[in-house]
């Protein structure tokens, strides 16, 4: 059975039925992107068209395409066409270059459905379907060689029924269409719903997505209620089923959820301390937002297929959480997991639940609270068919740059999650680069916070400009209200981390990547958590005596600061984007690097100005090995290079630590360089264990083994 038919009361169908095509329509123009709907012919669609006609619906953004059409005039009683004009195209009135009609018409009926093929979106938003007595719909019928087909998306066809000949899509396309509706009416049906409900293979079973709704003499049982009346709401009156729903209501689970509901979707929330649900009132929660006190409440309260995310902490919890979603679910169902879950966690939970005939998507949601707010970037994995289900949502909610909106479907399985875990990587290094620069402008040039703001602003102005410098900015002119001081001087200097940038560097080890930016950037926050240890050392261990910076230096050291933070930040990129690709290549992901710029335009705490010569240089060579010799940003780095030096040259000698700048200094110039020191490394590992090696002037001749005695 493709879906649980949802039975209502004969006279209800055609309203019911209107009002689930205009909210998946609603959906589907969320952000003002056009929709496209397919239409059935047949005496119960006729019912629901007239029905649709009075819904508000920004119809100027929809276009209407056709499931079938027999192969008559346009104004025959028998054209589908005809039917939808009367009842819905008029009554609305529709312009005609939103209408693409099946040329019914036509003597050469196999190009007239080579013809429509090449008119069709590639996936159809909103799909309306019948059931036939036979168990057919569109017109494809039991037994019919179309079933099978794999490759052509509209066929020419002879049905059981005068006029014989038509025009139908094929399998692929309605079994790809985002959202459909099947509707089934009268008592004659009764037979062939029986037969449906139990399994038969029959063609409006293959469409395994559709929601069906049919009246209770199709059903042979009486109707269900309109709304799940056992559900606790946030709100008293009566609710019609939710689109979207989302499980854990910490800050960015509550950020989330109100973000889905100022779209215009009428969103489900649970979490297991109900009094949360307060503070989504205090926070200006609409009425579409509904709260649920019972797991199965919320579940029962959400339209089919269920799109459910889980706002939860990673590990665990996460699984502790599907555990008692799985058996309130149904086949088609989606999860969708936005914590910052271990990739591999993902990638078993995705294939577990797919045994079970469920989806489960793997989402890096990076923003914030404010970004998950008002607009975060979204990095999806997982199967692309559920990803389809749920894009309408996330293209709704996500930010939006001058580049476009900031989410796409990353990969299979682990892929979203993947990436997100490599996001924060670069951000810890960022974020590092940004404090080792504060230091050496306070320590090494004697700027206060204050100055030091004014020039990063102006740094923001240029190519530096980042989120992460534009919030260091605010940091570092805010004041302490108790001393008057800059509050950043009142904040001890120990940073903490939540295991991601750990993971990074892990993983990085597994696949053979080097991330030295990377793991400088944990290095620093791990020894920074030592504050006793540091302070009892700075007593024992001396600094530099007698260092002072050469009038050159004091004049140049704030220039020279900016394009080592440049350079850095570009080498980390690369860092993170090896690492991504190596990812990619291992578990076959086919990550798109000119995306992943893409979508952290905007959004996304790493976003920066760096990211478009970024995104360029991997549109150009998707297979590049290295962003520092992208056409665009290796003669940068060899103008920047020298203030590179000077900038790390001069906090060694005054005893700065720069771990970040130096290590990606370090990277830059082993990347660059055609002879390393590692042929004594293998030379030293083949004396002491017999590691062997290859010979410089023979590489192709193998490994071999000397006596180095």
């Amino acid at each position: 059975m493709s879906s649980t038919p949802l039975v209502v009361e004969k006279n209800e169908l055609g309203r019911r039925g209107a009002e689930w095509i205009s909210r998946a329509l609603l959906e589907a123009v969320a952000g003002g992107q056009r929709a496209s709907l397919a239409l059935s012919g047949g005496s119960t669609t006729g019912q629901v068209y007239r029905e649709l006609a009075k819904q508000d619906v920004p119809w100027a953004l929809v276009d209407f395409y056709f499931v079938d059409e027999r192969f008559v005039p346009p104004d025959s009683p028998d054209s589908n066409y005809l039917l939808a004009k009367q009842t819905l195209l008029e009554p609305l009135g529709i312009q005609p270059h939103q209408v693409f009609r099946m040329p019914g018409e036509r003597e050469d009926r196999e190009q007239a459905a080579r013809d429509y093929e090449k008119l069709l979106p590639e996936v159809l938003d909103v799909v309306v379907l019948g059931m036939g007595e036979d168990g057919h719909t569109a017109s494809l019928f039991p037994g019919h060689a179309a079933l099978e087909e794999k490759e052509r998306r509209v066929l020419a066809v002879v049905g059981p029924k005068p006029p014989p000949w038509r025009m139908t899509l094929t399998l692929p396309v309605l079994q790809s269409a985002r959202k459909v509706l099947g509707l089934v009416s009268g008592a004659g049906k009764q037979d062939i719903v029986r037969r449906f409900r139990a399994g038969e293979d029959l063609p409006a079973a293959r469409v395994k997505q559709t929601q069906w709704m049919m009246d209770e003499a199709a059903a042979g049982q009486p109707p269900e209620p309109s709304t799940n009346t056992g559900a606790k709401h946030m709100s008293t009156t009566t609710q019609p089923l939710a689109q979207f729903g989302v499980v854990g209501m910490g800050v960015m689970g509550q950020s989330l959820a109100l973000n889905v509901a100022d779209r215009g979707f009428r969103v489900a929330v649970w979490d297991i301390e109900p009094k949360r649900f307060e503070d989504l009132r205090h926070k200006g929660a609409p009425p579409s937002l509904q709260g649920h006190a019972a797991l199965e409440d919320f579940v029962g309260a959400l339209e089919r297929p269920r799109r459910i995310l889980m706002m939860v902490t990673a590990g665990a919890p996460v699984d502790s959480v599907m555990e008692r979603l799985a058996p309130l679910l149904a086949p088609g169902d989606i999860v969708l997991d936005g914590g910052n879950s271990w990739f591999q966690d993902t990638r078993r939970r995705e294939a577990a639940w797919k045994q079970k005939g469920l989806h489960f998507l793997g989402v890096g949601v990076s923003g914030g609270e404010e970004g998950a707010r008002h607009g975060p970037s979204l990095m999806p994995g997982g199967p692309a068919e559920a990803y389809a289900l749920v894009r309408p949502v996330l293209e709704a909610i996500a930010a939006r740059s001058e580049e476009g909106v900031c989410v796409t479907h990353v990969g299979p399985d682990g892929a979203g999650h993947f990436v997100k875990m490599v996001h924060n990587g670069i951000e810890y290094a960022d974020m590092q680069l940004l404090a080792e620069t504060y230091d050496l402008l306070r320590r090494g040039l004697g700027l206060s916070a204050d100055a030091i703001a004014g020039l990063f602003e102006q740094w923001n102005q240029g190519i530096a400009e980042s989120f992460l410098l534009e919030t260091t900015i605010r940091v570092l002119r805010k004041q302490d209200a108790e001393t008057g001081k800059p509050l950043v001087e009142q904040v001890l200097d120990k940073a903490g981390q939540k295991g991601t940038g750990k993971w990074t560097v892990q993983v990085a080890l597994d696949l053979g990547v080097s991330v030295p930016s990377i793991a400088g950037a944990l290095d620093a926050r791990n020894l920074s958590s030592l504050k006793e240890e540091r302070v009892a050392a700075g007593r024992v261990l001396a600094a530099p005596q007698g260092e002072a910076l050469s009038a050159e230096e004091k004049a140049n050291l704030a220039a020279w600061a900016h394009d080592a933070l440049y350079a850095a930040r570009v080498a980390t990129y690369a860092q993170g984007l090896r690492l991504i690709q190596a990812a990619s290549q291992e578990y076959k992901w086919n990550v798109s690097l000119a995306e992943m710029a893409r979508i952290w335009r905007a959004g996304c705490i790493i976003r920066a100005r760096l990211l478009t010569p970024l995104r360029e240089a991997f549109e150009k060579t998707p297979e590049l090995k290295n962003l520092m010799v992208a056409d665009g940003l290796a003669p940068v780095l060899g103008k920047m290079a020298p203030a590179w030096r000077r900038t790390v040259g001069v906090a060694t000698r005054l005893g700065i630590p720069v771990p970040v700048l130096g290590a990606s200094l370090a990277y830059f110039d082993s990347y660059r360089s055609p002879e390393l020191p590692q042929n004594l490394t293998q030379a030293q590992r083949d004396a002491f264990g017999a590691h062997t090696y290859q010979r410089r002037d023979r590489p192709d001749a193998g490994f071999i083994h000397s006596d180095w005695s």
